[in-house]
């Protein structure tokens, strides 16, 4: 977006180019003249295996050698470079809240975190709530800018309409399915999602499924072993790793979406099911409101009642469910990355 509007700018994409090639992450790069990938010659395992020489002297060094004006770091971390001229956007910091990669890593993104607000001028929060959360690390609210993103959204012209079926057979999707989008992991709260659901079978005779889609990590045993003691496991499917072009599709097939999570700095899901064409249930948590509004029905974490009655609501209530759909679309029109861009 930033591409699309600025044409003054020269704008450079840093990354350790390792044997030289493109990274396939951006082989879609803007094509527009000043707009440009820009390799650093070290190897690509440094930035995980050794961030301090990446961040701390590498790349530091290959901004200096450019003479750049502004260095934005787009995803919590900001190199020891000239921290005037440095910005660095945070996503979230619930890993200052909970457990989200594992003790350890969950302390060195904290280490990092705290780092990279020492080393920049200004700081751009997704949401009014992470800002909240990067004041309390310290940070004054004049450094502190809220800019909110936009969702992955494929305009209807790109959307592959014409694969639903293959889709579906695929991904052995049933004819009716609530759904989930995001990382089997403890924040995401996909247990109190499965208890939901079981209690909603119990309350009501509906052919639903559920289907979690996303990386299978750190919770899903704990996912599974939940639904074979609810005796839910028929009816419960985790997809794992979901293709580009197979989202868009899986979200306006489903009758539902619900996001069951405990935290999120600003989540794009809710904004892609919105757009999509979905009725939306989600808690009421952390950043939630900010992006749905009164969009989509919101439940207390955790309040399973709650859970099973909205869900119940949402699959049988036609004016309720077209009240969703209606005010959902313009909701997640109200997030653009045109917006984002202007701002940033």
């Amino acid at each position: 977006a930033l591409a699309s509007l600025d044409s003054t700018n020269e704008y450079l994409l840093y990354y350790p180019a390792g044997d030289g090639a493109v990274p396939d992450t951006y082989r879609h790069f803007p094509t527009q003249a000043n707009v440009r990938p820009r390799p650093v010659r070290v190897p690509r395992s440094w930035v995980s295996e050794r961030p301090r020489i990446w961040w701390n002297w590498a790349l530091p060094w290959a901004l200096r050698r450019d003479r750049i004006d502004v260095f934005h770091g787009p995803n919590h971390f900001a190199p020891d470079f000239d921290r005037t001229r440095t910005v660095v956007t945070i996503h979230d910091l619930a890993y200052f809240h909970m457990n989200v990669h594992g003790e350890q890593m969950d302390g060195v993104m904290r280490d990092w975190t705290r780092h990279a607000l020492d080393h920049s001028q200004h700081v751009i929060a997704l949401s009014q709530n992470t800002r909240v959360d990067i004041e309390k690390l310290g940070v004054t609210p004049d450094r502190i800018r809220v800019i909110y993103g936009g969702g992955n959204i494929l305009p209807p012209e790109a959307i592959a309409v014409s694969r639903t079926a293959e889709m579906r057979r695929d991904m052995q999707l049933p004819d009716k399915y609530v759904l989930f989008v995001g990382a089997v992991q403890p924040r995401k709260n996909v247990p109190f999602l499965v208890r939901g659901f079981a209690q909603l079978l119990k309350a009501r005779d509906l052919p639903h499924h559920l289907v979690l889609a996303g990386p299978k990590e750190s919770a899903t045993e704990e996912i599974v072993a939940l639904a074979e003691e609810l005796g839910v496991q028929d009816r419960v499917h985790l997809t794992g790793y979901v293709a580009d072009w197979q989202l868009p599709l899986l979200y306006k097939e489903a009758d539902l979406f619900v996001l069951p999570t405990r935290y999120e700095g600003f989540t794009l899901v809710t904004l892609e099911a919105m757009a999509y064409g979905t009725p939306l249930i989600a808690t009421d948590s952390s950043s939630i409101r900010e992006g749905v509004g009164d969009a989509g029905l919101l439940i207390p974490v955790d309040d399973v009642e709650a859970l099973s009655t909205a869900m119940g609501q949402a699959l049988t209530d036609t004016d309720l469910r077209s009240t969703l759909i209606t005010k959902g679309k313009a909701q997640a029109g109200k997030f653009t990355w045109e917006n984002c861009a202007k701002q940033t």
